[in-house]
């Protein structure tokens, strides 16, 4: 095979575009060596990188790493996805229907506005994401994801059972928890500007470091919760306390 027919191969695998598949069996088909040529693409092809013709195919999936791809406003239906990674990924405005993600992981990926219909997470985690704009209350009890220095502005969680979520490091501005479970949740570091709390177990839940929430004392359950100063003065907002210097 020529370098000019490894290097299409790679590039294949490396831009993951449809343009790049109607190449490589374009070459494929006019190569008096197609054989080797199509077993060389692949070889590389089981390097675990997913490209967007093989998932237009694809119903179940394992331990497969997606990297790179943009499905912006597409439909996803009855998928299944575990111990996947998805890397650099805009999923961004998907409709995801009857879908199952279970122990994945995306990674700098935006997943702002996707929504869901009969869809199920499971030990799903969230690093240096933007999910912006999401209505986790309509994914499939229980929902187990985890947030890690991500962007989960303006989502709402009303009504799920978060007991011991993670949200660490994460910008969660009028985020919407309200008749939430989240006790023993984790939210050190993360700023809560404009979230909204309300009916919502608070139980041991740890704020150490988080910033700019506010939080009845009276309408939520915070008992054994963790805060710290300065933000913890603002617990006492509610009780009509006034704080001389």
């Amino acid at each position: 095979m020529n370098n000019f027919s490894l290097y299409t191969v790679w590039s294949v695998l490396h831009f993951n575009t449809p343009e790049a598949h109607v190449k490589i069996f374009s070459i494929w088909r006019s190569n008096p060596q197609k054989r080797y040529f199509y077993s060389t693409y692949r070889y590389l092809h089981t390097l675990n990188f997913l490209t967007v013709a093989d998932y237009d195919q694809e119903i179940s999936h394992e331990h497969k790493k997606f990297e790179n791809i943009t499905w912006e406003g597409k439909t996803l239906s009855g998928r299944e996805f575990y111990d996947c990674h998805f890397y650099k990924c805009s999923l961004k405005e998907c409709i995801i229907i009857e879908c199952t993600f279970e122990k994945c992981t995306f990674e700098e990926c935006d997943l702002s506005l996707i929504q869901f219909k009969q869809t199920a997470f499971s030990r799903v985690t969230l690093q240096y994401t933007k999910a912006i704009g999401i209505a986790w209350h309509n994914a499939r009890s229980p929902l187990t994801v985890e947030f890690h220095h991500s962007r989960i502005s303006y989502c709402s969680f009303s009504g799920q059972n978060l007991k011991k979520g993670v949200f660490l490091h994460c910008q969660a501005d009028e985020a919407d928890f309200s008749g939430c479970n989240l006790s023993q949740a984790d939210f050190r570091g993360t700023d809560l500007a404009g979230a909204r709390f309300s009916e919502t177990d608070l139980t041991q839940a740890n704020f150490t470091g988080a910033q700019r929430y506010a939080i009845d004392v009276q309408s939520n359950k915070i008992r054994k919760a963790k805060f710290s100063l300065p933000d913890a003065l603002a617990l006492l907002d509610g009780l009509g306390v006034e704080i001389v210097e």
